[in-house]
C-alpha cells in the first residue's frame, strides 16, 4: 500500500485537478484507491464541483465517490446563484451609501469558469474608494443581517500596488442579473490573484486554478506589460505562480512569459504548495497568534503544531522580505520577516494580556 504523506496526498490532488476546468482536459491516471482516499480532501478544500466536470462520463462517476462529487457540483451550483442574489444586495446598500466598489475574487472569478457553480467561494471580496470604509461598514450592518460574510478592502494599498483610481479606470463592467457591476480589468485581476495566493501560502488549490483558467481565457489584446507591473521582484512572483499552475496543473503558458519556467521553480516550492494542499496548513484570516496558543496551552501537541505551523511558511516569508523564488534555502527568509513581525508580535500580547486580565495596565 502507498505510504500517505502530505507531498503524495497534494500530488493526487494536482492530478485530479490538472486540467479540471477544460471541457475535454486529460485522462484521470489514478487508480480507484487513490481516487477514493483524496476525496474527503477534495471536498474540504472547496473542489468538488470541479473534480465532478473532472470526472463526469467516465467510470470514476459512476462510484459511491463519483456520487458524492456529482452532489457537490449539485450544491455549489445552487450556491452560486444564491452568492450572486446576495452580492447584488450588497452592492445596491453601497451604492445607496454612495460606496464606490470593485468586485474582487469569487464571484468575479467564478464567471470565468465554464460553468459558474465550479468555483466554489464563501464570501464576498470588494475594494472601496479609501476613505469609504465607515460609510461601508455602516450600510452593510442595515437590517437585514447579511447572510455572506464580506471581505472589504478600504483601498488596494495591502494587495495591489496601483492605487484604486487606476484600477477603477482600467476596470469593466460585467452583468450582474439586471445591473452591471465594476469588476478589475483581466490584466488587474491576474496579478493580484497571483499575488494574493502567494501571499497565503497557495494553500487552497482552487486558487491555482483561477490562474490556469485565467491564463488561457484571457481576452484578446491581453496586455502582459500591464498585468505583470513596473516592480521586477513582483513580475518574478507573478510569473512563478503562473508557472506552478504549469507545473502542477497542466496549465497552457506556451504564449506567456512563464512559458519555461516550470522546470526552474525550486523544489521547495513545490513540496510546500502540495504540503499545504494536503494540509491545510493556513488561512487567509488567521487567528490571532497569541490567543491561538492560548487556546493551545492544556494541548501541548497542538501548541506545539501551532507553532510550527506559523514559523514554517516559506513561501509567505519569501513575499514578506521581497525574496525570489530560487533554490536557496528559506530559514534566512523565515527569520528575517519574523524579526519584521515582531512590532505586531509585541502589540498582538499586550492586547491578549489585557483581555484576558481587564485591570492590567
Amino acid at each position: 500500500m502507498q505510504h500517505v504523506t502530505p507531498e503524495w496526498t497534494g500530488g493526487i490532488i494536482a492530478q485530479v485537478l490538472a486540467g479540471a476546468w477544460r471541457a475535454g482536459g486529460p485522462p484521470l491516471e489514478v487508480e480507484p484507491e487513490e481516487f477514493q482516499r483524496i476525496a474527503p480532501r477534495l471536498h474540504e478544500t472547496g473542489t468538488g464541483a470541479l473534480v465532478w466536470w473532472r470526472v463526469r462520463g467516465t467510470a470514476f462517476a459512476d462510484t459511491e465517490t463519483g456520487d458524492g462529487f456529482h452532489q457537490a457540483y449539485r450544491l455549489h451550483t445552487l450556491e452560486a446563484e444564491l452568492h450572486a442574489l446576495r452580492l447584488t444586495d450588497v452592492l445596491c446598500r453601497l451604492d445607496a451609501a454612495g460606496v464606490d466598489a470593485l468586485v474582487i475574487k469569487g464571484w468575479a472569478m467564478a464567471r470565468r469558469y465554464p460553468e459558474v457553480g465550479l468555483r466554489s467561494y464563501t464570501d464576498l471580496d470588494l475594494i472601496i474608494r479609501p476613505g469609504q470604509a465607515e460609510a461601508a461598514k455602516v450600510a452593510l450592518a442595515v437590517p437585514p443581517a447579511l447572510e455572506d460574510p464580506v471581505d472589504v478592502h478600504d483601498g488596494p494599498s495591502r494587495i495591489d500596488a496601483l492605487g484604486f483610481d487606476q484600477l477603477d479606470e482600467r476596470s469593466e463592467a460585467a452583468p450582474l442579473g439586471a445591473r452591471l457591476v465594476r469588476i478589475l480589468g483581466a490584466e488587474d485581476h491576474l496579478r493580484l490573484l497571483a499575488l494574493h495566493a502567494l501571499r497565503h501560502g497557495v494553500f487552497r488549490p482552487i486558487w491555482l486554478v483561477d490562474l490556469a483558467v485565467c491564463v488561457e481565457d484571457r481576452p484578446p489584446g491581453f496586455d502582459w506589460e500591464r498585468c505583470l507591473g513596473p516592480v521586477r521582484r513582483q513580475r518574478e512572483w507573478v510569473i512563478g505562480a503562473i508557472a506552478l499552475a504549469e507545473r502542477l496543473l497542466g496549465a497552457h503558458v506556451e504564449d506567456t512569459p512563464a512559458a519555461g519556467r516550470a522546470r526552474a521553480l525550486p523544489g521547495w516550492l513545490i513540496r510546500e504548495v502540495l504540503r499545504n494542499w494536503a494540509c491545510d496548513t493556513g488561512a487567509s484570516h488567521p487567528e490571532l497568534v497569541f490567543d491561538a496558543l492560548i487556546a493551545r496551552r492544556r494541548h501541548p501537541r497542538l501548541a506545539w503544531a501551532e507553532v510550527r505551523r506559523r514559523w514554517d511558511r516559506p513561501i509567505e516569508a519569501t513575499l514578506q522580505v521581497g525574496g525570489p523564488f530560487n533554490h536557496l534555502p528559506r530559514w534566512p527568509f523565515q527569520v528575517v520577516a519574523v524579526a519584521r513581525r515582531a512590532p505586531t508580535l509585541l502589540r498582538d500580547l499586550r492586547r491578549t494580556i489585557t483581555s484576558d486580565n481587564p485591570g492590567a495596565r
